[in-house]
């Protein structure tokens, strides 16, 4: 069930008397994106994703007021695909972007698109599968429940940090802001490392291929 940004706020105006709702609202949003956009703890299952013939490109669509953070585990026709980095690929490939047969790796990187390699030589439906990590886009209303129920009280120290750090405003406090923006990077830390600790990954042995 999701939570919407208003139900944040009683954390956060008890600290920062004065501001508006609306206002207040906006810095939950935007704590509420980098929380998960650095921190890779809002996880989801991707729809599935019809493979096309020699195309090694496609766009996420997470869903509604999502955005892709990176891909977590990818899956091709049931098959768990290797993450690799571009310098990887160059190693493993003379020329990875021409290669076409059975996927085997995907690039992860923060990117808009998913990139397998090889690229498939045949088309398939529903073949890409994959568990992403997401973050809410600029234009969601909502952020899932179980962030909200977890995550409150970090996402309040970087909607205060944002709110302390305003100038010209009432409220406004440097030295809250430094001390609320600490707490916030801490906790992002934090939330990293267990996200880790919780979704590790078994990576196999890659050997390059050359033709």
């Amino acid at each position: 069930m999701p939570s919407v940004w208003s139900v944040f706020l009683p954390q956060i105006l008890v600290e920062v008397p004065g501001v508006s709702n609306p206002l207040g609202e906006q810095a939950v949003r935007d704590a509420v994106i980098e929380f998960c956009d650095r921190s890779y703890v809002y996880h989801v299952d991707h729809p599935a994703i019809d493979a096309l013939s020699a195309q090694g490109e496609y766009a996420w669509n997470p869903g509604t007021g999502l955005k892709v953070v990176r891909p977590e585990v990818v899956w091709y026709e049931k098959k768990q695909l290797t993450p690799v980095t571009r310098d990887e690929l160059a190693e493993l490939y003379q020329y990875w972007p021409d290669e076409t047969g059975t996927p085997i790796y995907f690039v992860q990187e923060k990117l808009e698109k998913l990139i397998l390699v090889p690229k498939p030589e045949a088309a398939s439906t529903g073949a890409i599968i994959a568990k992403v990590s997401v973050k809410p886009s600029r234009a969601a209303a909502d952020v899932d429940d179980a962030i909200y129920e977890k995550y409150l009280e970090d996402i309040a120290h970087g909607a205060k940090w944002r709110l302390f750090a305003m100038v010209k405003k009432p409220w406004a406090d440097p030295n809250l802001a430094s001390a609320h923006k600490q707490m916030f990077d801490d906790a992002i830390g934090r939330a990293k490392v267990a996200a880790f600790k919780g979704h590790v990954r078994s990576r196999r042995r890659v050997k390059a291929h050359f033709v």
